[in-house]
């Protein structure tokens, strides 16, 4: 099984890529082949809406950092997206990736049956961190959701709320929750 695992913070110790390597950890002691992406490590442009992918190519036509990110998502089993919010979305890192995935759309996606170019079965796992409390910015979980339900993903969330830029006892809870999901998705 193989899990591709991007991160969208910039922090590569902060609290959403701390959950997120829980369940990394977790999914490779049961087997699974990890592939991480750090993001705010790559060079890679956002979309420049040039619609290629839907005119003339089956995948993205910019060349750079993203194009082995999107190329993994074809071959994944699992997909793992981390992104904390930031000013009320996710991070900026994390919103020009997102905008590259509609490469993964294919031209006729309003009135076709199979609107991807992902194979079916997949699943995604998506987690978010935040420092405000639970009943704020839950529509930001829920769009994302929405797109990684739209990309034919079967969806699974963790949200971490009053994290706050210090991680302390409050993050267990979500570590654990991480390594069970992990435990529940991983299959032999």
């Amino acid at each position: 099984m193989k899990l591709v695992s991007i991160l969208g913070s910039p922090r590569k110790k902060g609290v959403t890529s701390q959950i997120a390597r829980a369940f990394s950890t977790k999914a490779e002691e049961q087997g699974a082949q990890i592939i991480e992406y750090h993001l705010n490590t790559l060079d890679f442009k956002g979309c420049q809406g040039c619609n290629a992918c839907k005119s003339k190519l089956d995948h993205c036509a910019l060349k750079d950092g993203l194009t082995p990110v999107l190329e993994d998502l074809k071959t994944a089993d699992i997909a793992l997206f981390a992104t904390p919010v930031y000013y009320w979305d996710v991070t900026g890192q994390f919103k020009c990736f997102m905008d590259r995935t509609w490469s993964l759309v294919k031209p006729d996606y309003q009135t076709n049956p199979d609107p991807v170019r992902l194979d079916r079965g997949k699943k995604a796992v998506l987690i978010t961190s935040q420092g405000d409390v639970a009943d704020k910015h839950r529509d930001v979980t829920q769009k994302y959701t929405g797109f990684l339900q739209m990309y034919g993903y079967d969806t699974h969330t963790i949200r971490a709320c009053e994290m706050g830029m210090d991680t302390d006892e409050r993050i267990g809870p979500f570590l654990d929750l991480a390594r069970e999901k992990a435990r529940e998705l991983i299959v032999q």
